[in-house]
């Protein structure tokens, strides 16, 4: 089933898909929610709808129902309904077991196929929010949603619903939500749920609390463990990652631990908690700097208090072939991580709905290198700052240049040659965002004859010919 899920699942969706991230999540709800603190933008709102006892309420007939319509065998289907529909059940009551009873509904916790069930079912809720969407002409998308057509994102149970802040879209969301809780029995918690409201009236405000029902939220909001926030990261909003650290240290004070122990839990723990923040944001140079204090003094001082660095931070941080000790440098990783995410906006066909955004909204008819906008989430901002460490380490191969920006990609020595060259479209009739492809004819170059000297001197010559792919 996993093998296939890519295929039946929207991209909304990027729980337990292979080849789809979390990161993705955090990084589009950062950037849709990037403004809400702005006066000039249009009235929207980010609902945070919390499913109660999410696995234990699947209804089992919808179950069956959700694997025929996505056509699985009916071999198959009855094998999983054998594998949730047999379970059984006791209760522990001051310490005794009472009861042995079948269940009615739910899936499995802890069963390796009950992630992919629940991905599937969620794609109905999916499925059926987009058919009311586009039934009911009064719903009106989020800013920047309707173009690609976003109007949820969902990992496994954490839910993030978007539109406009008026009564006739949120409708059609609370109208959804209660025909899935009906068809799927998963029904929301109005207490844990939650809508934060951007630029809507203080009568239209109350209006819409009123008729959800859930309670009004305020940002920074907590989604899948990380804070997003319509502005930048604060260390007030860390405080969580530092206090996780803290606590880690604090439960090996009594082990009495020696110098290469130390060493060793700060290798395989600590150097990794900070990795999932680190992967969806650019750390604030004051988190990194108390984190590292922190660990440098755990390494040096122990659980006795006593004792100094003996070594620099930065010397500590080297691999050992070079006399370090191998630790990771939390700014070094944290830029490495954050690189991944820029190299995906130059991949061709990317599924990431992050990218698709980012390509659409962001970058429009530019490419990363040429992009020189300064709008955006303040974690896209910063991002961008790395363009320079990945330019360094890209290299591009011309094949059929089908993939490639003849005027915006830096396949060319000099870069992107409408920077070095801002008259080649010009000169040459080719349009800014023509394909290299349109200058190579079977395997060879093929530009327009140009009478200026000075360009011509960038057009590559017949020695130096394109590569064919294979």
């Amino acid at each position: 089933m996993q093998s296939i899920l890519h295929l039946l699942i929207d991209y909304s969706q990027n729980a337990f898909v292979p080849g789809r991230s979390i990161s993705d999540n955090i990084l589009l709800a950062q950037e849709l929610l990037a403004g809400y603190n702005q006066a000039k933008l249009p009235p929207r709102c980010t609902i945070k709808v919390d499913i109660q006892k999410a696995y234990d309420s699947v209804d089992w007939d919808f179950l069956t129902a959700v694997l025929k319509l996505f056509e699985f065998p009916a071999q198959f289907i009855g094998w999983i309904e054998q594998c949730v529909s047999t379970a059984s059940f006791s209760i522990s009551l001051n310490g005794s077991i009472y009861g042995f009873f079948p269940g009615a509904r739910g899936l499995r916790q802890g069963d390796p196929m009950s992630p992919y069930l629940f991905v599937l079912i969620m794609e109905i809720w999916h499925t059926l929010l987009h058919f009311r969407v586009h039934t009911v002409p009064s719903f009106q998308f989020h800013w920047k949603c309707k173009e690609q057509q976003i109007l949820d994102l969902c990992f496994a149970d954490d839910v993030l619903v978007f539109c406009k802040a008026d009564i006739p879209s949120i409708s059609v969301i609370k109208d959804t939500l209660c025909e899935f809780a009906e068809l799927s029995g998963l029904k929301v918690n109005p207490h844990k749920s939650q809508i934060i409201l951007s630029r809507a009236a203080q009568q239209d405000k109350q209006q819409i609390l009123e008729f959800l029902g859930f309670q009004e939220g305020c940002l920074p909001v907590r989604y899948l463990g990380v804070p997003l926030s319509a502005s930048r990261l604060t260390i007030a909003d860390c405080k969580p990652l530092i206090d996780k650290l803290e606590t880690r240290i604090a439960g090996w004070n009594h082990l009495n631990l020696t110098f290469a122990g130390r060493v060793q839990l700060i290798r395989s723990v600590l150097n990794t908690l900070h990795s999932y923040w680190a992967s969806v944001f650019i750390l604030p140079k004051g988190i990194i700097k108390i984190l590292e204090a922190k660990i440098r003094k755990f390494l040096w001082q122990g659980s006795t208090g006593r004792g100094y660095a003996k070594v620099a931070w930065e010397q500590i941080c080297r691999p050992k072939e070079e006399g370090g000790l191998g630790f990771r440098s939390i700014m070094i990783m944290n830029q490495a991580l954050m690189l991944k995410h820029l190299w995906k906006l130059i991949q061709p066909d990317s599924e990431s709905i992050w990218v698709n955004w980012i390509l659409h909204y962001r970058l429009r008819k530019t490419t990363l290198w040429t992009f020189t906008g300064s709008t955006g989430s303040w974690g896209w901002k910063k991002m961008i700052k790395l363009k320079p460490f990945l330019k360094r380490g890209t290299h591009y191969r011309v094949g059929d240049g089908s993939t490639f920006k003849l005027w915006q990609d830096i396949w060319h020595e000099q870069g992107p040659l409408c920077l070095s060259h801002p008259e080649g479209p010009q000169l040459t009739g080719l349009p800014l965002d023509a394909l290299l492809s349109s200058v190579i004819q079977h395997g060879q170059w093929s530009w327009p004859a140009i009478s200026d000297a000075e360009f011509n001197e960038v057009i590559p010559t017949a020695t130096d010919t394109p590569k064919q792919p294979g």
